[in-house]
């Protein structure tokens, strides 16, 4: 259900999305979960049916479509392969800055190419404080060298870069200079055939096996040309519309998972086994699945509600965005949880696709902004700091 209206545009859209989801990533589901396999034949419908382009502005020859739209189509094809949906979110999200604030040579060189499919990034922003995986959740990044017309990368490892090696772009985060502090990040555009990298170790995920989020280490130089924004200054520059745009599509992903999930309950739970009974039947079975009918529509009308209000410029500040963020998040584990113990030792053995909805929602909990940072985040947009 879509209790916040949408226009004949988006719901075209979000049809045209169920399509694409139900006929092109939904039979290659199951294998990408259980073979770790990254899901390029999936990642190429989407390129073909232009959505690479989805927020691409139309004088750049994109598809320009809005935040509610984008997170209606990344629920969708949520509902059918979370990591084909992942590896596509990421891809909007590292992709919003540049098309929203390009320079020349960018609109010629990155911008245009992505509205035609050419272009596909993600984010290398995560690194590890401490040896190997020792890893926090803060948003320290190690520092370029400014040269005479390149920045040079001296042995950088981002840890969890979705779509390790097969996008075709990457949006670096770094300091420009050692002395830069950490308050004063910026932004460069990789283009992965022109550095040197290599993938450190493989991605063995507990869920969102497709995703191929591995650590990457970088060298090599960057043209200045390939700069986002202003140095030093890109953090203040695009926090009004680039972390919406990360928490929202982060909500849709794990919307989807829970929505998707319970679609195929639904129709579970009403089968009638050899004896005439029905899962529906039971008492506490019929609380569940009401329970969790309730929560996926409120973390989505909390969802597609601050979509809106990002659309229409509406939002004075963040937290309409990470809470749908969390709440859809966790959605997405009550559901999940709630589905593997309607249906038992069924969903226990992998007999259900139940169990591969529960692994991949747990990364909502943990990933991007990771929810115990997000609510702390809440705080002092609830209680402004006295002067």
């Amino acid at each position: 259900m879509n209790y916040l209206p949408l226009t004949r545009s988006q719901q075209d859209w979000q049809d045209r999305a169920a399509e694409i989801a139900q006929r092109e990533l939904a039979p290659r589901a199951e294998q990408t979960d259980q073979t770790g396999q990254y899901p390029q034949e999936s990642l190429d419908t989407l390129k073909k049916e232009g959505l690479f382009g989805l927020r691409v502005s139309k004088e750049h020859g994109g598809l320009g479509e809005d935040m509610l739209t984008t997170c209606l189509i990344v629920e969708e094809l949520s509902k059918k392969c979370p990591s084909t949906a992942m590896c596509y979110k990421m891809h909007l999200e590292a992709a919003e800055i540049i098309c929203r604030i390009p320079t020349p040579y960018q609109v010629k060189h990155f911008v245009e190419p992505m509205a035609r499919g050419e272009v596909f990034t993600t984010v290398a922003g995560g690194e590890s404080q401490g040896e190997g995986d020792n890893w926090n959740a803060t948003q320290n990044v190690s520092h370029v060298e400014k040269l005479a017309g390149n920045y040079q990368i001296n042995n950088v490892r981002k840890s969890y870069v979705t779509s390790a090696g097969k996008a075709s772009h990457y949006q670096f985060r770094c300091r420009i200079g050692a002395d830069t502090p950490q308050s004063q990040p910026s932004l460069l555009f990789v283009e992965r055939d022109k550095i040197e990298w290599e993938i450190v170790e493989p991605w063995h995920g507990l869920g969102m096996r497709g995703n191929n989020s591995c650590p990457i280490r970088f060298n090599g130089l960057v043209p200045e040309e390939n700069l986002m924004g202003e140095e030093h200054t890109v953090q203040s520059q695009t926090n009004s519309f680039n972390r919406p745009v990360v928490t929202l599509t982060y909500g849709a992903a794990y919307l989807g998972i829970a929505s998707g999930a319970y679609e195929i309950a639904c129709l579970e739970v009403a089968k009638r086994y050899p004896s005439g009974s029905r899962r529906i039947d039971i008492p506490i079975n019929q609380r569940r699945m009401a329970e969790m009918g309730a929560q996926i529509e409120a973390a989505r009308a909390l969802l597609h509600a601050a979509a809106s209000a990002f659309d229409q410029n509406r939002s004075t500040s963040q937290l309409p965005y990470i809470q749908a963020k969390v709440l859809c998040s966790e959605a997405g584990v009550r559901v999940t949880q709630d589905l593997m113990t309607i249906f038992g030792g069924t969903a226990f053995a992998g007999r259900l696709p139940f169990e591969r909805y529960f692994r991949d929602a747990r990364a909502g909990l943990v990933m991007g902004m990771a929810n115990d940072a997000a609510y702390a985040g809440m705080i002092p947009m609830l209680f402004p700091p006295e002067n």
